[in-house]
């Protein structure tokens, strides 16, 4: 099962699917998708819903995890053929300066790079200071707009930075960018696919969402029509064992600890708080200790900005009981996201078994 993760979140982060523009990965999804389960479809937003129906009747459990990456978005070609853009979810300015490019044109992909101020003319203010988006601007070898626009690049067109699929001499270890969440599409298109219909009760809801990055709302709507009894988000989450961060005072999370289930979450912009289900953390510790887990990582991330397809189920139905389970990874919303594809793995299993328990979970609030 590892290889086959390891492939398929190599294909996936090789794609471009900033928010609006998923289309890509719902392509390569939705045909692997039909072949196993009951029921697909895609809603009039770009999510993707899949169905699979157990062998009793059962709760309906929906598994979601988003398609969507971070990037940037052409915002004006200049005359001279230069492109001003803007951030497409939570890019630090750091990341932005002299960096290659592919811009999503209409045409297919444009090689392109960012570009910067000479070293040799920056002075001691400009070498320390943080070059911004605002101030930042494609290049794409063109001299003119009409050359930019004959590439198929267009106002709104998406941009990713760069990044090829690296393994660590360690080969289970991966950098790339968009592992967030390419690596909980694979997860979750594997557990479909794997997923035997005699294994469990009740029924299995794939929901492959858009526009998490930016709104986290994408979900929403698909929460709505499907009115299932519980929701499990897949994602990733931060790791604190880097040399920058206290790992014990602000973020106890390791690559290669395994499955992190986050306790609560929270952002101060766009969903304050959220806490997972008491119910649905007893299920999911059950299935930890049947598969031998004896600890799983556990993260309260309030203060500090983390949130997941979790935080807005409580606004949909009636109010939907919800939890996360995250896979580690270093580096977040960088070109150089850092995994273990081990922890992926037992993310995996994790989640399988909870399948395999679904007949058996006590639902509501007490």
């Amino acid at each position: 099962m590892k290889e086959k993760i390891k492939a398929d979140l190599k294909y996936l982060t090789g794609l471009v699917a900033v928010d609006g523009f998923e289309f890509e990965v719902i392509k390569y999804l939705e045909p692997r998708l039909v072949k196993c389960c009951d029921h697909v479809e895609i809603l009039g937003t770009g999510n993707v819903v899949a169905r699979k129906t157990g062998r009793n009747k059962g709760p309906v459990v929906v598994l979601v995890t988003h398609m969507d990456e971070i990037g940037l978005i052409v915002k004006n070609i200049l005359n001279n053929g230069y492109i001003k853009f803007e951030k497409v979810g939570d890019y630090s300015d750091k990341t932005i300066p002299a960096r290659k490019v592919w811009v999503q044109g209409e045409k297919g992909l444009v090689p392109g790079v960012i570009g910067m101020r000479p070293a040799h003319l920056l002075s001691a203010g400009e070498t320390s200071a943080i070059q911004t988006a605002g101030q930042s601007y494609l290049d794409v070898g063109a001299l003119s707009r009409e050359e930019v626009e004959a590439l198929g690049i267009t106002i709104g067109s998406r941009v990713v930075f760069q990044s090829d699929f690296m393994e660590m001499k360690n080969k289970d270890i991966i950098s790339t960018r968009a592992i967030d969440n390419r690596i909980g599409c694979a997860i979750l298109l594997n557990l479909l696919e794997n997923l035997k219909r005699d294994s469990f009760d009740g029924e299995v809801v794939g929901l492959f969402s858009v526009l998490e990055e930016t709104t986290v709302a994408g979900a929403l709507s698909a929460y709505n029509y499907i009115e299932p009894d519980y929701i499990i988000a897949i994602d990733t989450v931060p790791c604190g064992d880097v040399p920058d961060i206290d790992t014990s005072a602000e973020l106890p999370i390791f690559l290669g600890g395994g499955p992190v289930v986050i306790v609560s979450q929270g952002d101060p912009n766009i969903a304050r708080f959220s806490s997972i289900n008491h119910n649905i953390r007893r299920q999911i510790n059950r299935a930890a200790a049947d598969l031998g887990i004896e600890k799983l990582q556990e993260l309260v991330a309030v203060q500090n900005t983390y949130i997941t397809d979790e935080i807005l189920a409580h606004m949909a139905c009636s109010g939907i009981p919800a939890a996360t389970i995250g896979v580690p990874r270093r580096y977040a919303h960088t070109p150089v996201e850092l995994l273990n594809i081990n922890d992926a793995v037992e993310v995996y299993n994790l989640l399988g078994r909870v399948l395999e328990m679904n007949g058996q979970i006590k639902l509501g609030y007490i």
